[in-house]
């Protein structure tokens, strides 16, 4: 039985068919690139050309429907139509998911696309007499009329518009880049002026051309620097951001595991990415084919015997990627079953190297750190990891020459956790009751400025609070004694107001 499938009707469509003739225009592309495909002497560079103008009329395309998002949004379409949100009631129209929807939404309210229109409509309404222009209500000749006055092209962005909005319109950024804009922008330092609000946005669209979201979201951190050329102030906006960041991603970390009762579990977990990048680089390590020994039969080792290594090149991609998996997964159950659980509170096995500036190990500035793993971390997150994660700082100088690299001696021995454990039962900042044995030994006096490491010095301290001190809250000190008990120190937190 034959199916008969029905064309969208011109209710589906803009007045005067205009979406009509595009339609018919992209039905020419495709049999223009069916050509291509079998013209001889096409070179790499054409195919290159063909590529980015397909890629920018997607583009254009994306932020038109960004435009009409923002102009239905704007009418109250959604609230008509008695929907939870406007990402809900575009959902529904679009047949999209409900969170791609959502960001759309957000996107066409926060990049101003509808006020753009406005814009280009009483432009175009004022710009001349002809029938079938840009904003006269009237069917459109033809598909030329796209560039008609008062919308944006490529060579002549429409006057007035945001200049995001026209980068947008005219194809140069995609929905990506986009949302990195606009999250950028989102996070400057209130009290800016508008005037280095706009400049910020116009540098950020000059960077975003030719290069990817992930490497516009890495030069976007340092915004301020370029537009502004202040370095402490591009420092401390970086380092809120990132600490802002970091205190989301603790607050969404979960897991979860269940039994599939065949012997095997099976779970799911969501962490920062500083733990899930270290998890990744100890399982890569475990499994390097460096690691394997000839023929030794051991477990989590790949032997000769084993016909069809995770790295065998007979493989498919597809077959590689699913033994890769496999080798993780043993490995996986390796780390596990030797974790040192009775040293869980003492650093880390996995060394990972931080790259800091002396300055903001002390605390003295807040430039960000990063590590070896290729991630971002808050001044505050640096200080505490070298205190108590077992990180290896490679301190700067100003000209960014190591000053100390692995320097280790200040950690608290297994001897000295037993001996404060007699007195201390739990953190010692008031008021927590964390058990001693899920805490660290805290640093009275930061080890950067000089403390010791010995009894008189160290408090354990939980993660919790831990992070807190990390962050900048004021730590006050007092001795306090129970009965004939040794007097123990009792840490009063404070938050700094800045």
């Amino acid at each position: 039985m034959a199916i008969d499938v029905a064309p969208s009707t011109g209710a589906d469509q803009a007045p005067g068919g205009l979406c009509g003739q595009l339609h018919s225009g992209l039905d020419q592309l495709e049999r223009e690139l069916d050509a291509l495909r079998a013209a001889r002497g096409v070179t790499t560079a054409d195919l290159g050309r063909v590529l980015r103008e397909v890629t920018r009329l997607v583009n254009r395309c994306s932020a038109l429907r960004d435009k009409a998002a923002g102009i239905a949004a704007e009418a109250g379409a959604p609230e008509r139509a008695g929907a939870r949100s406007a990402g809900h009631w575009l959902g529904q129209v679009t047949a999209t998911d409900a969170r791609e929807a959502t960001r759309i939404a957000r996107r066409a309210e926060s990049t101003g696309l509808a006020l753009a229109s406005a814009a280009g409509g009483a432009e175009a309404s004022s710009g001349g007499s002809g029938t079938g222009g840009a904003g006269s209500g009237e069917a459109c000749g033809s598909a030329a009329d796209l560039l008609a006055p008062g919308l944006p092209t490529p060579d002549l962005p429409a006057p007035g518009l945001p200049v995001l909005a026209r980068a947008q319109l005219a194809g140069d950024l995609s929905p990506a880049h986009v949302d990195v804009i606009t999250g950028t922008l989102g996070t400057l330092p209130d009290g800016l002026a508008a005037e280095v609000v706009g400049e910020c946005e116009a540098e950020l669209v000059r960077l975003a051309r030719g290069r990817s979201p992930r490497d516009l979201r890495r030069l976007a951190a340092r915004v301020l620097e370029r537009v502004t050329g202040d370095v402490a102030a591009a420092d401390e906006h970086e380092d809120r951001c990132v600490q802002a960041q970091e205190e989301a991603a603790w607050e969404r970390s979960s897991f979860w595991i269940k039994d599939n009762d065949d012997g095997t579990m099976f779970g799911q977990f969501t962490v920062p990415t500083l733990a899930g990048k270290t998890l990744q680089k100890i399982l890569e390590a475990m499994s390097a084919p460096r690691r394997r020994t000839e023929g030794d039969g051991t477990r989590g080792d790949t032997s000769t015997d084993d016909p069809r290594p995770w790295c065998d090149p007979s493989l498919t991609p597809k077959e590689r990627s699913l033994a890769r998996q496999q080798r993780h997964g043993q490995d996986l159950a390796i780390l596990l079953e030797h974790l040192p659980t009775d040293h869980l509170h003492e650093k880390t096995a996995a060394t990972v190297v931080v790259t800091t500036r002396l300055e903001d190990l002390t605390g003295e500035l807040t430039r960000v750190g990063r590590t070896d793993l290729g991630t971002t971390l808050s001044a505050g997150e640096v200080r505490r990891l070298a205190s108590a994660a077992g990180i290896i700082p490679a301190v700067l100088g100003g000209a960014s020459v190591p000053l100390d690299l692995g320097r280790q001696s200040r950690f608290f021995t297994p001897g000295q956790r037993v001996a404060l454990a007699t007195l201390y039962d739990s953190c010692a900042v008031e008021g927590c009751d964390i058990p001693f044995a899920w805490c660290e030994i805290h640093h009275l006096l930061g080890w950067a400025e000089g403390g010791p490491t010995d009894l008189a010095s160290g408090a354990p301290v939980c993660g919790h609070h831990n992070r807190l001190i990390g962050r900048g809250f004021e730590q006050t000190v007092r001795e306090e004694q129970v009965d004939a008990s040794p007097a123990r120190k009792v840490i009063t937190l404070t938050r700094c107001r800045r």
